[in-house]
């Protein structure tokens, strides 16, 4: 089976990689700025010249994508994302972040997180070439949703019993032993808290 899932789990610490997208891509600017400065060097990001995105394009960031023929079990995911867009679109419209994020906050992060390698192209287990997130409307911007979302949901239950309470706390615990990538991850926090949920500094 040929199939690229894309995901971007509530709790991850990293997410939209390795994912299999087509679209178009403009240039960005990658300089250093508020909320974590480029990881250097040109690069190309779709989301960096946009507005920000709708719910309905980071809802369909997680559309599954065949790679090569069409099977039964593709069949089956993409109906049952089918069958749940409408929902996952109406909570993400009512969701405290969504509503919250700043005029060309989502630009913004994408600038500052365009540059990292995680969203390189990649190959598969069968020798083809997974376009890069940078491509894809809110593929990348999507990530830094997810960070802001997970800390709003996460953060009653942490409070309560004293594990964390403030953003420090919750980057803390979310990139606890990470080794690959750690720097990577932090900049991504850091640009999601000043680009697109501010409201939680």
């Amino acid at each position: 089976m040929k199939i690229a899932r894309r995901a971007a789990s509530l709790a991850a610490t990293v997410a939209v990689v390795g994912v299999a997208l087509v679209g178009c891509s403009a240039d960005a600017d990658t300089s250093d700025q508020a909320g974590g400065g480029s990881s250097g060097g040109a690069t190309t990001c779709v989301d960096a010249t946009l507005p920000n995105a709708t719910a309905e394009e980071l809802v369909d960031v997680l559309r599954p994508v065949q790679v090569g023929d069409a099977d039964d079990e593709f069949t089956s995911l993409m109906a049952q994302f089918e069958e749940g867009r409408a929902a996952q679109v109406a909570r993400m419209q009512d969701g405290e972040v969504f509503k919250a994020v700043p005029a060309d906050g989502d630009a913004a992060f994408a600038k500052s997180v365009c540059a990292q390698s995680r969203w390189d192209d990649v190959v598969n287990d069968q020798g083809e070439t997974l376009a890069s997130p940078r491509s894809q409307r809110a593929a990348v911007v999507a990530t830094g949703h997810t960070y802001c979302d997970s800390f709003a949901q996460l953060k009653p239950s942490a409070a309560s019993t004293g594990a964390w309470s403030d953003w420090a706390g919750y980057v803390d615990m979310m990139t606890q032993g990470a080794t690959d990538g750690a720097d990577d991850g932090r900049q991504t926090y850091a640009a999601a808290l000043t680009n697109i949920c501010p409201q939680f500094a």
